[in-house]
């Protein structure tokens, strides 16, 4: 069925709410609250610099969670503060480029997920280490642990290592 002019604007409006409730989908993946996914996708898929009460009334949330949402997207780097010539009020643009997006969210889980692991792996790596245990490091159930947390360093500073290659 062809679209006609005039209901293009409702036709682009549902394809934007399904973009919408993907991202709320994808949210977990990304490690990010629904709630965050949504006003991202909005401001993603309309490509407009919207206030605040624009994101309200769309999305259906109060002022407090948008504000804090917001916030954060714009911590992550996923969105930044705008101003309009003539208007008194902050309006907030996604990044549009999404090999840019894509990079910030995975330098985000890094920072946030791989960055404590690798470090708290390093901790017991050293608590395990001959000094450490002294004459006790070459009983077997202590190689055994440190052979597992080394194995299991070596394999995330890899990984670690090729990301921050591919970003």
């Amino acid at each position: 069925m062809k679209v006609t002019k005039s209901q293009l604007p409702r036709r682009l409006e549902e394809v934007e709410d399904r973009f919408v409730d993907l991202w709320d989908t994808m949210s977990s993946l990304w490690g990010i609250s629904p709630t965050m996914a949504r006003i991202h996708g909005l401001l993603y898929i309309t490509g407009a610099a919207l206030s605040m009460d624009d994101i309200m009334a769309r999305l259906a949330i109060s002022r407090g969670n948008v504000s804090m949402n917001l916030s954060k997207l714009i911590e992550w780097g996923l969105v930044r503060r705008v101003h309009k010539r003539g208007k008194r009020r902050d309006y907030y643009e996604s990044l549009s480029d999404v090999w840019e997006m894509f990079t910030m969210v995975a330098a985000q889980r890094k920072r946030r997920e791989i960055d404590p692991i690798i470090s708290m792996l390093r901790r017991c790596r050293e608590e395990l280490s001959p000094e450490a245990l002294g004459g006790l490091a070459e009983e077997p159930i202590a190689r055994e642990r440190s052979n597992r947390v080394n194995d299991l360093l070596t394999f995330l500073t890899l990984v670690d290592s090729l990301a921050q290659r591919f970003f």
